[in-house]
């Protein structure tokens, strides 16, 4: 049985985001532990204490009961540590929207990502989405790191008998056009030898538009989950702009993003998502 960490903060946010693991908890028989970080020992009992009701709270709203965890320390680095320590396999967390997301994925914060070495799944407070899973949008770039997403979005779209969507920009230099159409060909014989359903949509922009694009492509989809790479380390610079994440996890329609990071362990591993 999987485990998923939800940091938690006792915000509304982070209530949306409790809500929406304990879905995924519910789907997936794994347990939801709720993790509040601290910054000193004293205030340990009062954070306990507020976790406790917390869980029965969700335990009667959801039907699905949550577990707890409070520890001192800094959210910015004892998040991704506590995950790993749990060896949990997914962690899930708020973000109140753009000026939300400079605070929690942004500057030095961006380590609750970049340093997880299990997916993180970013839930907006006014998403209206759940955890039930019927369309998964996947982008597709010219990096051939970017097949890394394919295997646990290829699993969650077993699991939920979902239909993953391959958004690729429109690229008209010749060699960017071959090197792009075989990223495709290498997705599409991958979902097909998956047994998962797909379609495939090539934007009308190149890259430089293709961010607004896709996200106008999800909301006129309903997709459900966008799923993409962390690209924020200097080796891996994004082909859709710098600040490519921040307008995909903050987008208008509050659809949950997964984020991955580039990393063999997302290879060799099997995701809480994995029937």
């Amino acid at each position: 049985m999987g485990k998923i960490i939800v940091a938690n903060d006792f915000t509304p946010v982070s209530q949306v985001a409790a809500r929406y693991a304990c879905q995924i908890g519910a789907a997936t028989g794994s347990d939801v532990y709720l993790l509040h970080i601290v910054r000193n020992k004293s205030e340990l009992d009062q954070a306990n204490a507020k976790l406790e009701a917390h869980t029965k709270d969700l335990a009667t709203e959801t039907g699905y009961g949550p577990k707890y965890l409070a520890r001192v320390g800094n959210i910015f680095d004892d998040i991704p540590h506590v995950a790993e320590e749990e060896k949990a396999e997914l962690i899930v967390m708020g973000t109140h929207g753009l000026q939300g997301f400079q605070f929690l994925v942004g500057s030095h914060a961006l380590r609750i990502v970049t340093e997880s070495k299990v997916p993180v799944v970013i839930v907006q407070g006014h998403t209206r989405h759940s955890a039930r899973l019927n369309r998964l949008l996947v982008p597709l770039d010219l990096y051939q790191e970017t097949k890394q997403k394919l295997r646990i979005a290829a699993e969650a779209a077993k699991r939920y008998n979902a239909e993953i969507h391959l958004v690729s920009p429109r690229e008209t230099d010749e060699f960017l056009h071959n090197r792009l159409a075989r990223n495709i060909s290498y997705a599409e014989g991958f979902l097909e030898e998956k047994g998962v359903a797909y379609k495939t949509a090539v934007t009308a922009s190149s890259s430089s538009g293709f961010v607004k694009e896709l996200l106008k492509y999800a909301q006129d989809q309903d997709v459900d989950m966008i799923c993409i790479l962390n690209t924020a380390e200097e080796r891996l610079v994004h082909a859709f702009g710098v600040d490519s994440e921040q307008k995909i996890i903050t987008n208008e329609a509050g659809i949950p993003v997964m984020i991955l990071n580039p990393a063999v362990t997302y290879k060799d591993t099997a995701s809480i998502f994995a029937q």
